[in-house]
């Protein structure tokens, strides 16, 4: 899955659920504001927007410029870290309570991701 990159962050709606995933976690945030477009460092454009944790309701601000996203978060549409409890696939969400697992599928015959 590749990641969400410049232009595309103006298609990003309040609502939206998007994942920034890292060393083995992965962050589900809903986005609170769309995203502004600005002119940035040496003419390149930049991204702001806010959005909140999912699990926990903390705050989140970003802020991406044009070309170097790769700096930046790692953002997806789909969490990319997963691992197995008991059986189950699970997608680890940071802010979660550490009792809970996200399952991906109630489906015995396949996996929906």
């Amino acid at each position: 899955m590749s990641s969400i990159r410049d232009e595309e962050i103006m298609s990003l709606q309040v609502g939206d659920i998007i994942y920034e995933c890292e060393g083995g976690m992965n962050l589900e945030a809903r986005i609170t504001s769309e995203p502004i477009e600005a002119e940035g460092f040496e003419g390149r454009k930049k991204w702001q927007w806010n959005a909140v944790n999912t699990q926990n309701g903390s705050e989140i601000n970003y802020l991406l410029t044009e070309g170097l996203s790769h700096y930046g978060p790692r953002l997806y549409r789909q969490p990319q870290y997963c691992r197995f409890v008991n059986g189950e696939m699970d997608f680890p969400l940071l802010g979660a309570p550490k009792a809970t697992t996200t399952p991906v599928s109630d489906n015995q015959g396949g996996v929906d991701v």
